[in-house]
């Protein structure tokens, strides 16, 4: 080499050595996300399990390994935002944040999870969706006891997402994570509210029998005046359609039916599924007719 390159050796073996560190490293670090993200994944399903003890032990795990990555790439802090450490991040924190709030704990703070922002409010929006899950099978399960709790948790946590404004080379891409959290609170709040509107006319069907009106599921309903005058709207209703549609009354609908249509107050389609053997295919061809004849006939009468 010239005199002018002749320290270009020198300087090459320097970099070379440099950039071996950091590639064993980040080789180091790289399988120690990897079982994070694993062990993280366990927690989740024993939360889903109630196996929550389980689920702090999958954590505590990941939380060892994540520090042992953390140590590993010390020396090379180019790789502190890197995608993998973000991601075993992102999957540790929305474990823990679901753990916490599943057991009726405060939310964990980033610095007590030691993971960075972007890391936290993306587990944060991720903790969301396993939420829904975690609350759809209570919903299964005939357990709507916190419903109202977890779905305000998650509304909480959508009102904090919306306001982190920033860029996406920041946030490591929030944006897509609060449309997603959008997206399945509207939806639980659907669900949450046609479980709660479906369990009070199950409440009111066990209320009428145990008063004796031998059941709402009978055809013998005791109607006062007022509901015989709706009952007798609802009846020239059905015997109208089924002229129109050519069939006798009660394929429409049976006169018990609509005894116990009466006695529901229904407010929506749907809550005619309440009654035995009505069916989805007629609320959601009658329902609408049906809900308006009740408002007509409940409605004050001019004089």
């Amino acid at each position: 080499m010239s005199g002018l390159t002749s320290n270009l050796d020198s300087i090459a073996e320097q970099i070379r050595l440099s950039l071996s560190a950091k590639d064993a490293a980040r080789e180091k670090a790289l399988p120690l996300c990897r079982e994070v993200i694993r062990y993280s994944s366990q927690a989740i399903r024993a939360v889903h399990r109630q196996e929550f003890d389980r689920g702090r032990e999958s954590l505590q795990s990941a939380r060892g390994l994540l520090d042992e990555a953390a140590q590993a790439l010390a020396d090379s802090p180019e790789f502190v935002s890197a995608g993998f450490l973000r991601d075993a991040g992102k999957e540790y924190a929305e474990g823990s944040i679901l753990l916490t709030l599943v057991t009726g704990k405060q939310t964990p703070a980033p610095a007590e999870l030691h993971v960075d922002s972007a890391a936290y409010l993306n587990g944060l929006g991720e903790a969301v969706g396993e939420l829904r899950r975690y609350l759809l099978d209570s919903m299964r399960g005939g357990d709507l006891s916190r419903g109202e709790e977890l779905l305000s948790a998650m509304d909480d946590i959508y009102n904090v997402l919306v306001t982190m404004d920033f860029p996406d080379a920041i946030t490591g891409g929030l944006r897509r994570t609060t449309d997603m959290v959008r997206g399945v609170l509207e939806r639980t709040r659907s669900d949450l509210t046609l479980a709660i509107r479906q369990e009070e006319l199950e409440k009111r069907l066990k209320d009428f029998q145990e008063r004796g009106v031998r059941g709402i599921q009978t055809s013998e309903l005791e109607l006062d005046s007022g509901e015989l005058a709706i009952y007798e709207a609802l009846r020239n209703w059905r015997n109208q359609k089924a002229r129109e549609e050519k069939v006798t009354p009660f394929v429409i609908a049976h006169n018990s039916w609509l005894k116990q249509i009466v006695k529901l107050h229904p407010a929506a389609p749907e809550d005619l599924l309440a009654i035995k053997g009505f069916g989805e295919k007629r609320a959601g061809s009658y329902g609408r007719e049906i809900l308006a004849v009740l408002r007509a006939s409940r409605s004050p009468r001019k004089a």
